[in-house]
């Protein structure tokens, strides 16, 4: 359970922001987006059938469960390549398509460049359904893996959303549920959706792609076990039902003869962050070298008030986004940042403050490459709990100046409106979008009016989040970039005076830095 309202309210808008994110016309969105999600996810403990909520048409933070798809306890074919395995299939053609697009991001093509596939994939087909899974890939602390399932059930489910993209109607279809047997806690989830096919048939594929968090604890009793086979458990879920029933498992052929350790090399290197008023440096802890992708660690200030986004909102085009370079010249882009203890009241044990970057495919198999340089273009800074507030008065004489750390800012208008107090703040710059501060009211009063709404209708209703509509409570920014003014809705009862706190949101840091370091002799 969250420990603060604030908490509370940031996951909330979180959900609903979340939630108001149409699919994309192509599914490669999902597969690059699925490992941030994944990571903020509680562990999933063995042996209990989890239900993702099925809104295909929109991201939802409750992608704690593997992508449901259909399975058959038909004879299974198993080939090293799934494109061999799939030739002739119809509707398969779509899926070979999106599968040559996602393997670029996720470090899979680099992997099958060098012949490397420990994990076979596996395609069964029982009655009118053909399933696949692919991509099976387990690192020293990460199983990931892609699934694919075609029915006539889908087929006659399947329509053509208003952007282009598919989806299915699945109130009246089965769900199927993916669960991993061989680990009994993971973090993680996945997401997907209809892949439709370029072939004459066009027929529709249900596509997912998966991401988990282990232990190298995890990994290392598993190996132990010199397995086989990685299992997966199936479970059903009928229209209109919430209960899983488990049906049966399916064993996707291990080969612990040609898995591969990662490659972990510590650097615990400062980084100055000059003139920061609450960041004065953070720490390269190591970098971790896998066949598919490579990894940076970041540690700041244990107990720190704040965390750190490397990578960036389209507010920000991506410009300060980090990325690697090795010593022949290859770029390796920023593909995922896991933002650590985000919520120190969702932290689990042996989370530290900090992030774990991933980045687009990997030197794994060139030996050649001994060096890794880090372009550190910038970062935004969330503080967790307000720092500073000032007070303001309805009808109070305007322009208004108010300093707030390193920065100061000109509210040139204020009105109540339907449970907000609205702020009209000054633009320094027209091509800015966000303010990079967060309005409020003090905790006591939060939570007070909090228990206030639960128990009025009246406000409840008014409060309700509305389809179109998505307000980050007291977020100061622009949404139309010919206004010289940012705007903030702080959810409050009216009152004849408001004490507003403020806490720095998605504070563009900009840091030109180049970093090198060894990763072989």
């Amino acid at each position: 359970m969250l420990k603060s309202v604030r908490d509370k309210q940031v996951k909330e808008e979180l959900t609903q922001s979340l939630q108001e994110l149409p699919v994309p016309a192509s599914l490669l969105q999902f597969a690059k987006d699925v490992p941030d999600m994944a990571e903020s996810l509680p562990a999933i403990p063995v042996g209990r059938p989890i239900r993702q909520r099925r809104r295909k048409a929109r991201f939802t933070i409750a992608a704690a469960c593997a992508l449901a798809v259909v399975a058959s306890v038909g004879a299974a074919q198993v080939s090293p390549t799934f494109a061999n395995m799939v030739k002739g299939l119809p509707g398969f053609s779509g899926v070979l398509s999106w599968l040559d697009e996602v393997r670029g991001y996720d470090g899979v093509r680099n992997a099958r460049s060098f012949g490397y596939e420990p994990a076979e994939p596996v395609v069964k087909q029982f009655g009118d359904v053909t399933i696949g899974i692919s991509d099976v890939y387990l690192t020293g602390d990460k199983l990931s893996y892609k699934t694919f399932v075609k029915s006539d059930e889908i087929k006659k489910n399947a329509f053509k959303r208003d952007n282009g993209g598919w989806d299915a109607d699945w109130r009246n279809t089965t769900e199927y549920l993916f669960h991993i047997v061989d680990f009994k806690e993971i973090r993680g989830g996945g997401s997907g959706g209809i892949i439709m096919s370029d072939d004459s048939t066009k027929e529709p594929i249900n596509a997912g792609t998966h991401s988990f968090t282990l232990t190298p604890q995890q990994v290392q009793d598993f190996m132990n076990k010199n397995p086989k086979e990685l299992r997966f458990s199936v479970s059903k879920v009928q229209p209109g039902q919430q209960n899983a029933e488990f049906l049966f498992e399916i064993s996707v052929p291990f080969d612990k003869s040609q898995w591969r350790e990662d490659l972990v090399v510590p650097l615990h290197q400062q980084v100055e962050v000059a003139g920061d008023p609450d960041l004065p440096s953070f720490t390269l802890d190591q970098v971790k070298i896998t066949p598919t992708n490579t990894h940076l660690d970041v540690k700041i200030q244990q107990g720190a008030n704040h965390y750190l986004e490397f990578r960036q909102t389209s507010d920000y085009e991506h410009k300060l986004e980090p990325y690697l370079t090795d010593d022949k010249g290859n770029k390796y882009r920023l593909n995922v940042d896991r933002v650590q203890k985000m919520y120190d009241s969702l932290a689990q044990p042996g989370d530290w403050d900090g992030n774990k970057m991933e980045f687009m495919s990997s030197p794994y198999f060139d030996p050649s490459v001994k060096r890794l340089t880090l372009h550190l273009n910038g970062f935004q800074l969330t503080e967790k709990t307000p720092s500073a507030s000032f007070t303001l008065l309805p009808g109070e004489k305007l322009p208004k100046t108010v300093r707030f750390k390193d920065k100061q800012f000109t509210i040139v208008g204020t009105s109540y409106k339907k449970g907000y107090l609205w702020l009209k703040i000054k633009k320094d710059r027209p091509e800015d979008v966000r303010l990079g501060i967060q309005f409020g009211i003090p905790r006591d009063l939060g939570q007070a009016y909090q228990e206030k709404i639960e128990n009025t209708p009246e406000l409840k209703e008014l409060y309700e989040p509305r389809p179109g509509v998505a307000i980050i409570d007291g977020v100061a920014r622009s949404e139309r970039p010919e206004d010289d003014y940012f705007e903030a809705g702080i959810r409050t009862p009216e009152q004849d005076s408001y004490e507003i706190t403020m806490l720095r949101n998605a504070n563009p840091i900009p840091l030109k830095k180049e970093i090198t370091f060894e990763i072989r002799k």
